[in-house]
This record gives C-alpha cells, sequence and structure tokens, in this order.
C-alpha cells in the first residue's frame, strides 16, 4: 500500500553502514553476540591441548590463537575449533590428566591399539589412586605409632 508520501520504506534490508560508528552499530543490531574475554581464553586453551596432542602443529596454532585472540564475536570463535574434537562441556581441567593417566595404563597393558579410556574408567582410576593414598597414609600413620610405643 502507498501512502501520499510515497511508497512505504522496506524495512527488511540490512543496514547500511555510513560512518565506522553505523558499522559497529549495525554489527551489534543483528544477530550476533560479542565474545568474551573468557571464551577466547576457552578457545586458546583447547588449542593448546590440541598441539599437546599432536592434532595441530605450532605453527597453525599460532594462526589460530592470534585470530581467536582478534576474534570480536563468538560465530569467529567457532571455526577455530570445528576440526578439533569437542571435550565435554563444563569439564574440570584436571579430567584431561586423569583421562591421559588412564589412558597411557590402559595402552601399556592392552597395547598400542586400545582405544581411548571411558568416563567410568577415569572414575576408577581416580578412586583406585585415592585408596592407594589413602593407604599409604594409614602405613605412615601406624609406622610412627608402632616406632613411638
Amino acid at each position: 500500500m502507498t501512502s501520499p508520501a510515497g511508497p512505504a520504506p522496506d524495512h527488511s534490508e540490512a543496514p547500511t553502514a555510513a560512518t565506522p560508528t553505523d558499522a559497529v552499530t549495525a554489527a551489534t543490531t543483528g544477530t550476533r553476540t560479542r565474545a568474551s574475554d573468557a571464551e577466547r581464553e576457552r578457545v586458546v586453551t583447547r588449542l593448546h591441548h590440541a598441539v599437546g596432542e599432536g592434532r595441530l602443529d605450532l605453527t597453525e596454532a599460532e594462526e589460530r590463537t592470534a585470530a581467536a585472540y582478534a576474534a570480536r564475536f563468538r560465530d569467529e570463535l567457532d571455526p577455530l575449533l570445528v576440526d578439533l574434537p569437542g571435550g565435554p562441556a563444563g569439564a574440570e581441567p584436571w579430567s584431561a590428566i586423569w583421562e591421559s593417566v588412564v589412558w597411557r595404563g590402559h595402552r601399556a597393558v592392552w597395547g598400542p591399539e586400545a582405544g581411548r579410556p571411558t568416563a567410568p574408567q577415569c572414575r576408577t582410576a581416580v578412586a583406585v589412586l585415592a585408596a592407594a593414598v589413602v593407604w599409604v597414609l594409614l602405613c605412615m600413620v601406624v609406622g610412627a605409632v608402632v616406632v613411638a610405643a
């Protein structure tokens, strides 16, 4: 429908940026969300883990790390990790260490074709290690009592 002033403006087009300030306003009014420093750090941490696992070489990790720190929006961070396997969401940093310990022990016992440890295997390894620590402490206490008597 047209009005006496002319045709109705078409609001379906994306806003155009005349100045840098308008460009920032146009970018922030869309569906893009700005990335936080913590999100950038999580991406860089995953990249460093990938280097440690041999999934990335140092050159590619440096490029991706620079891109992560330069990223302004969350959707710029996703492509940096798309070809890397993701860990469980919210996993504790020490869980990767336990998984590595269990995995290496599993490979030592079952051979190089053994797969990665499962979550129950990691929990069992933690329980066995905790029991060993308690046993050593108990032996120390009993030994101290026997020597003192």
